[in-house]
């Protein structure tokens, strides 16, 4: 029993070759962990996703079929090849390449900066604001009811409608009138109507249309080259040669009549003051030439007021200036005392002193002289280098 015992004691202390299982009905506090993963030959696949996400996703090298049905929260980095089916819901910063193929159907906020190259289809509502700085091409559809009264002029005819007697000059003579002037018409109303209406009709006449008349003007200039021809008149007295060309010969206005046929002495002419635009400074030619002056005492003569411009002037300085400019002091009444230097004085072939005072004094040289360095230091250097060929300069 003994020996029985030993051998059973030996045979526990020993481990089995091949562990016996155990089958436990709840798991272990503690779960044994391997070092490495099992491996399966076949993956187990779950048919539903795992309701965590895994900490590392896995990436696919192609795109899904299918799009999301998200967008993304951020752009592509390329643009699709294809456009997309519906506009976008807002404008393009930059405008597209291509034109549109049809046109809005809503004009855009703000005009362009050009106009177009073609006309509108349909005239506009409302006139524009400003005329056109070119008159249209063509003439309007429908003349004006009241046209306006053709420039020209217009001799007086008698009139005997009843009602209506007396003379006018409105151009609507009757046409045996107008080819024989010189028996029917006249330049004025009073020779008119002495000649048609006369006697106890002429008051009458006279009085039908009065000076003020719209249409009627009761005498016509003609220039009185035969009188002192110095303007126009309308005494009715003109020649018949004038009488039957009317339209060159006479006026309506003596303004008229003097622009035409007295330009040259227009202000004499119409009796009026010249307005004086460029100064009233003129220069006087009346006195003698050593003594140059500008006034403006209001006498401006006609041709000078014709050509302002060139003759009249805002100051004294410069009119004398422009006119005078050989001796502006002189013209500008400044008195000069002279430098007391020498020139030559050609009148008496001697160099005589610039000074105003009496001999050797020969008065302030002139301006020019002066300019021209024709002043000298003494009598003997002018004798020397301008009067050379005078051997008594020196002694005179």
């Amino acid at each position: 029993m003994a020996v029985v015992a030993l051998l059973a004691t030996r045979a526990s202390s020993a481990p089995t070759q091949s562990p016996s299982p155990t089958i436990s009905n709840s798991p272990s506090l503690q779960p044994s962990k391997s070092a490495q993963p099992s491996k399966s030959a076949q993956p187990s696949k779950s048919s539903e996703p795992s309701s965590q996400p895994s900490l590392v996703p896995s990436k696919s090298s192609e795109p899904s079929s299918q799009p999301s049905s998200q967008p993304s929260s951020e752009p592509s980095s390329q643009p699709s090849s294809e456009p997309s089916s519906e506009p976008s819901s807002e404008p393009s910063s930059e405008p597209s390449s291509e034109p549109s193929s049809e046109p809005s159907s809503e004009p855009s906020s703000e005009p362009s900066s050009e106009p177009s190259s073609e006309p509108s289809s349909e005239p506009s509502s409302e006139p524009s604001s400003e005329p056109s700085s070119t008159p249209s091409c063509s003439p309007s559809s429908a003349p004006t009811e009241a046209p306006s009264k053709p420039p020209g002029v217009n001799l007086f005819y008698p009139e005997w409608v009843s009602g209506k007697e007396g003379c006018r000059n409105d151009g609507d003579e009757p046409d045996y009138m107008a080819v024989n002037p010189t028996d029917w018409l006249s330049s004025t109303m009073e020779a008119c109507c002495k000649k048609f209406f006369g006697g106890y009709r002429y008051d009458a006449c006279m009085g039908r249309y009065p000076p003020d008349h719209d249409d009627c003007n009761t005498m016509l200039y003609y220039p009185d080259w035969s009188g002192a021809n110095e303007g126009c008149t309308d005494d009715g007295k003109e020649p018949y040669y004038m009488l039957s060309n009317h339209q060159y010969f006479l006026s309506n206005t003596r303004e008229e009549c003097c622009k035409k046929f007295y330009e040259w002495n227009y202000y004499t002419c119409t009796g009026t003051k010249p307005k004086l635009t460029a100064g009233e400074y003129y220069p006087d030619w009346s006195g003698a030439s050593d003594t140059p002056t500008c006034l403006n005492d209001d006498k401006v003569p006609e041709y000078m007021v014709t050509n302002q411009k060139w003759y009249l002037s805002k100051t004294l300085k410069q009119c004398c200036e422009r006119h005078f400019s050989w001796d502006t002091n002189k013209c500008m009444g400044i008195t000069e005392q002279g430098t007391n230097k020498w020139y030559v004085d050609w009148g008496t072939s001697t160099c005589v002193q610039d000074c105003a005072g009496a001999t050797p004094c020969g008065g302030v040289a002139e301006s020019w002289i002066s300019a021209s360095g024709d002043l000298f230091g003494s009598k003997k250097e002018c004798c020397k280098k301008k009067m050379q060929w005078d051997s008594k300069c020196l002694t005179k």
